[in-house]
């Protein structure tokens, strides 16, 4: 009965030790940054997605009972838009004006776009019973002038910037200093169809 090992033996197992912790850091390296690229593309996913829901929203609370461009303070809209023509989107006999952004009487009806201005979405997840954040998605909404710079809440204009910020979550060591950002130039254009007539012979 043998009762060490030989040195071929010995060799050879520090040979597999040696292969094993040479290779088993690369792997979790490679899986830590798997994991890290992962979390990155859900939350640029998410913040991408709620851009898209919240542009399927009228432009403006105003808009909603007629549909039409309304007359604000950047352009005088008392006949047709300029470029337009008879039947296009119009604002005849409008005299509505777009509202500040924000929420309209304190509700949550989230029916137009600046209605998301101010809204944060936290990401978390349970982790061992305890919930982490992961990351949050910010939504800001302003008017912005035809350079699309003068920023602002209350002087309405006919252009809208939408902004969805990614911030990486507190309790994420992965995402850490993460941030990004999708913005969108949304018009005052309205929602009337073009006038059509049936074919006549």
């Amino acid at each position: 009965m043998r009762k060490g090992l030989t040195l071929i033996e010995l060799i050879l197992s520090m040979v597999i030790i040696a292969i094993v912790f040479s290779i088993v850091p690369k792997i979790i390296f490679a899986s830590n940054k798997s994991m890290e690229l992962s979390m990155k593309e859900d939350a640029l996913f998410n913040a991408y997605s709620l851009m898209g829901s919240i542009l399927k929203l009228t432009w403006d609370e105003n808009t909603i009972p007629n549909g039409k461009i309304l007359d604000t303070t950047d352009t005088t809209c008392d006949d047709y838009k300029i470029g337009g023509f008879v039947g296009s989107r119009n604002c005849i006999d409008d005299d509505n004006t777009s509202s500040p952004v924000g929420q309209e009487n304190g509700s949550d009806d989230y029916n137009d776009i600046d209605d998301y201005d101010g809204e944060t979405i936290d990401v978390n997840k349970t982790v061992d019973g305890a919930s982490k954040n992961i990351y949050d998605i910010n939504v800001t909404v302003n008017y912005v002038d035809s350079n699309y710079t003068n920023q602002s809440k209350n002087t309405t204009r006919d252009l809208k910037e939408i902004n969805t910020t990614i911030f990486s979550g507190e309790d994420n060591k992965k995402m850490k200093g993460f941030k990004a950002s999708f913005f969108y130039h949304s018009a005052n254009l309205g929602h009337i169809q073009i006038k059509k007539e049936q074919w006549k012979d």
